[in-house]
């Protein structure tokens, strides 16, 4: 007997994803569109060209925003995060020294947890 699958929910509400454009963070936005989700993404640079692949998924033209975000810019945390219902921290420095990503990546994501609960 085939798998019952469940039709597309659909809301409303409006979710943050940081680090949109990373790996796991990609297959989040897919899977929150899927779900009916806005979603507000926050990358480096949104016209980059390697944010392009999530154009491409379903719901994006209509429910996907990529804002340009640096998790140690309380203010351009509070933009992002304003009106969402939720926030998905997957954002990370990328770097092969452990000194220039430890402390930045501790410092964004207090920044992010103090900026959502406000």
């Amino acid at each position: 007997m085939p798998c019952k699958t469940k039709a597309m929910a659909t809301t409303n509400h409006t979710v943050c994803v940081t680090g949109a454009g990373g790996f796991i963070a990609s297959w989040l936005v897919k899977l929150l569109l899927e779900k009916g989700y806005t979603v507000r993404g926050t990358v480096r640079n949104p016209d980059d060209s390697k944010n392009a692949h999530l154009w491409l998924l379903e719901g994006a033209k209509n429910r996907l925003e990529l804002l340009r975000a640096d998790l140690l810019d309380c203010e351009s945390l509070r933009v992002a995060f304003a009106g969402c219902k939720g926030v998905f921290h997957t954002a990370s420095p990328v770097t092969d020294d452990p000194e220039q990503m430890v402390e930045p990546a501790v410092k964004g994501t207090r920044n992010v947890i103090n900026v959502a609960a406000s």
